[in-house]
């Protein structure tokens, strides 16, 4: 279970590059993005979630850091799309847990940057 909670993480850490999420640049959408997912995975299945990452904080933390958050930023020629990182956001914020656990995100995921 540790593998999957950590795979779901940083997949849609990577495929994308709270309650309150900012989505106006790419690093604060990589931010908002780990943060959802952290909370999702510890609302889905909270023992697996603390055997893995310990806290909530450590999981946004370790996520952020791994996804390189702070230089987020599309790759060249591609356009970042506020939009669609915050649908994205809501997306992971309410997806099932069979998704979470399965990492099977919402399409538009793969669309914050176009």
């Amino acid at each position: 279970m540790h593998r999957v909670l950590v795979a779901a993480v940083l997949s849609v850490a990577f495929a994308g590059c709270s309650s309150s999420s900012n989505t106006d640049t790419p690093a604060a959408a990589c931010n908002s993005l780990i943060t959802a997912v952290c909370n999702r995975v510890f609302a889905c299945d909270n023992a697996a979630a603390t055997q893995a990452f310990g806290s909530v904080s450590n999981c946004i933390t370790t996520g952020e850091t791994a996804a390189g958050c702070s230089t987020a930023a599309c790759s060249a020629g591609k356009t970042f799309n506020s939009g669609n990182a915050s649908s994205c956001v809501n997306g992971i914020s309410n997806a099932a847990c069979a998704d979470v656990e399965q990492g099977n995100y919402p399409a538009v995921c793969d669309n914050v940057c176009t």
